[in-house]
């Protein structure tokens, strides 16, 4: 029987040849219009959602800024619950900032420790330790279903690229909502979506009817998420 949970949206920006991100470096790959966007989308979801590897190289926020609209919930996959000790996400705002949506990181059983969970509720977050998958992750159906018990009924993912492919991986993702920049980053860079499957055409997944957005020199294409039958 599968579990409740809200539905999920993909958003992130990659490269013409996939790539996010240089090795343990961000790279701005957004426009102007494409942040805008970017935020637009975190007003329209319940919470929105990045991987730790996120937290380390880029440091979010992940609030909304620069338009009107609730500020989500903020998730973190953490299995060990190593989130830095100065992720912004933990700090009160500074000077100009919103204040953001609570916090919840989760972990994984067997590799969250309880030190670890004291700690990030001393600092206001909530810690939800799950059962972990196969691969000693976060099990992504049944931290899904715990958002959608806190009322989570929209869920905006953001990446890493780990965190990309293992809904796809999955068949969790609904919608995704990809900006593309004109760059080539090459093979060295992380890829925004790695293996979906042991056969890469009977695993290929679509966006059906796409629709195309400029955002200054960059392309927004967004559609539905069709898996192979």
């Amino acid at each position: 029987m599968s579990l409740p949970r809200p539905r999920v949206t993909l958003h992130f920006a990659q490269t013409l040849d996939g790539r996010i991100a240089a090795r343990d470096q961000r790279v701005m790959l957004s426009t102007p219009a494409g942040m805008v966007c970017a935020h637009r989308a975190r007003a329209e979801h319940d919470a929105v959602l990045v991987g730790i590897r996120t937290v380390v190289i880029d440091d979010p926020r992940l609030t909304l800024r620069g338009c009107e609209g609730r500020q989500p919930m903020r998730v973190v996959l953490a299995s060990a619950l190593g989130v830095p000790e100065g992720a912004r996400l933990l700090q009160p705002p500074g000077s100009g900032q919103p204040a953001g949506g609570r916090v919840v990181v989760f972990g994984a059983a067997g590799r969250a420790p309880r030190a670890a969970q004291a700690w990030l509720e001393e600092r206001g977050a909530e810690v939800i330790v799950v059962p972990a998958d196969a691969s000693g992750l976060v099990s992504l159906p049944h931290a899904l279903a715990e958002l959608h018990a806190r009322g989570v009924r929209r869920l905006l993912v953001e990446g890493g690229g780990a965190v990309l492919t293992s809904f796809l991986r999955a068949r969790l993702a609904d919608r995704a909502e990809v900006e593309i920049a004109p760059r080539f980053l090459g093979d060295t860079a992380i890829p925004a979506v790695g293996a979906l499957g042991e056969a890469p055409l009977a695993s290929a997944i679509d966006l059906r009817e796409p629709a195309v957005e400029l955002l200054g020199g960059n392309v927004l294409l967004r559609g539905e998420v069709r898996y192979p039958d």
